[in-house]
């Protein structure tokens, strides 16, 4: 288990102190874990199922820092005509294209794609169906 030790203030006591005291822990907090800068971090929801083989499912939480600048093999998010998508993108040479699972090419030389962030994490859940009802029922799901 992951645990970040907490330094707590000391309290006066009369006595003896703890020597248990030293070893307190705090709790674990995911957005320090998972957020490195608060001001340029933004969730999406995956739609699809298009990106699987580079272990984005659909439905995910995909964790998006826009102040990152990509580079290759960097997993982004791109803004199309108006619309979001999740792509990698490959850079050869010069130019740098945008791909999916199903094979689809977008070369990014074309105005209208803007790279709008940089995934650094991706969470799924795992709760089986069964375990999916009254306030667990979007836990997992995301």
């Amino acid at each position: 288990m992951i645990r970040k030790m907490q330094q707590r203030p000391q309290q006066i006591v009369s006595g003896f102190k703890s020597p248990a005291d030293d070893y307190l822990e705090g709790r674990l907090d995911i957005s320090e874990m998972l957020v490195v800068d608060p001001h340029c971090t933004f969730y999406f929801k995956m739609g699809t199922g298009c990106m699987s083989g580079y272990g984005i499912q659909k439905d995910a939480l995909l964790i998006v820092d826009k102040s990152l600048q990509p580079i290759n093999n960097s997993i982004v998010i791109v803004s199309l005509q108006g619309e979001l998508l999740c792509r990698a993108l490959e850079i050869e040479s010069d130019k740098s294209v945008l791909v999916c699972d199903d094979n689809k090419v977008l070369a990014n030389n074309d105005s209208t794609v803007e790279i709008w962030g940089v995934v650094i994490a991706v969470c799924f859940g795992v709760l089986p169906k069964g375990l999916r009802k009254g306030r667990y029922s979007h836990v997992c799901t995301m």
